[in-house]
């Protein structure tokens, strides 16, 4: 299945969701940062969750969100935006812990149970709105929950999940419900019932389906229309070795030089990628030179 992105909204005007397909972007984010199993779940889910927000937050620009907690990962840092591009990276992309009690990936001990989500919302012109909740587990789902419950006042439902095996991420994905003015009592009980009776997110998408019949396993009993087809999602950064070279340029003649005499070449990585750019000594004098 294509990673894709689908807007649904109840007929009676309850509930808005969001949910998305997003295997192939955590597997090339999985490769790129050459992450463990613990941080490839983890990372997994923040870029879902990302990609989930970005569209509910900001009809332009960018949502993102900054996990700090006291767990060993360290800071797991997402950048989406409206257009279905998400990037993003952990600190220490190599911890890995045993499984939790429950069987699966330690992601609330990776994260750590005490810390901060921080959510920025750049809608492309005035000042970002910012704010910060604590996290509610290190889970994700969890701390994304608490963020909308807190920001809108409202309640909703987050289901992040990342599926994987020994050949890297077979399934990722996730879903966000949120609950309008008229919603009932039993609503939120009802999707959740949903959930524990046809299975996770992820394993319905191995069982073979796709996000329109995912949806409506998930939120049976509820007469649900899509509001757009499915968009595209993808794992994008706007890192360039143009903008590297255009940092550079801001460094004095005496830096250039002195990295042209020590290393002979500059050397950049991108935090969000992982991608290594390169400016061998030539370059360097050119920009010294001001050329």
């Amino acid at each position: 299945m294509k990673d894709g992105l689908l807007k649904a909204m109840s007929s009676d005007g309850t509930i808005r969701a969001v949910i998305a397909t997003t295997t192939e972007l955590v597997e090339l984010a999985r490769r790129k940062h050459n992450l463990s199993f613990t941080a490839t779940a983890a990372l997994g889910r923040a870029l879902t969750a990302g990609a989930l927000l970005a569209p509910i937050l900001a009809r332009e620009g960018q949502v993102a969100l900054k996990f700090q907690g006291n767990g060993p990962l360290g800071k797991v840092v997402v950048d989406a935006s409206p257009r279905g591009t998400v990037r993003g990276y952990v600190e220490n992309p190599q911890v890995e812990l045993p499984l939790n009690s429950l069987g699966n990936f330690d992601v609330g001990g990776a994260i750590g149970h005490q810390g901060y989500l921080h959510v920025t919302i750049d809608h492309g012109f005035g000042m970002p709105q910012m704010s910060t909740v604590e996290l509610a587990s290190g889970e994700v789902g969890e701390d994304v929950n608490r963020y909308l419950v807190t920001s809108d006042q409202t309640g909703s439902l987050v289901v992040v999940g990342t599926h994987l095996s020994k050949n890297g991420v077979e399934a990722a994905g996730g879903l966000i419900v949120q609950l309008l003015p008229d919603h009932t009592e039993e609503t939120i009980c009802k999707i959740e019932n949903n959930i524990s009776t046809f299975g996770t997110f992820t394993f319905l998408m191995r069982r073979g389906m796709d996000l329109e019949n995912i949806l409506s396993r998930i939120l049976n009993g509820f007469d649900v229309t899509p509001l757009t087809e499915v968009k595209p999602v993808s794992f994008y950064c706007k890192c360039t070795k143009e903008r590297f070279v255009e940092a550079l340029k801001v460094l004095s003649r005496e830096d250039l030089m002195d990295m042209v005499e020590v290393e002979g070449r500059a050397e950049g990585r991108c935090q969000f990628c992982n991608e290594l750019y390169l400016v061998e000594k030539e370059g360097l004098l050119d920009i010294a030179r001001g050329k």
